[in-house]
């Protein structure tokens, strides 16, 4: 499964990581840490992307595309300004 992470409209990912998934019924953690300049005061949009080789199915929050625990699993952005 790769994973990456944009910003607004830009082509290349600030951020990416791959992780094998043994089988279809597997479940995975997916982390990824990115830390960079605010760079501006204008809002921005942070999008995380993720996909299979090939014709695979990647579900988010369950296995085999049927949600995990009753759909009470969650996924989480967290963005954080930090002033210095």
């Amino acid at each position: 499964i790769g994973t990456a992470l944009f910003q607004d409209d830009t082509a290349n990912a600030l951020a990416a990581n791959q992780n094998y998934q043994g089988t279809n019924t597997a479940t995975n953690t997916v982390n990824l840490t990115h830390y960079m300049a605010a760079g501006t005061t204008s809002a921005t949009t942070f999008k995380v992307r993720l996909g299979g080789n090939g014709s695979s199915t990647v579900t988010v929050n369950g296995a085999s595309g049927s949600r995990l625990f009753g759909g009470v699993a969650s996924s989480t952005l967290t963005v954080m300004e930090i002033t210095v």
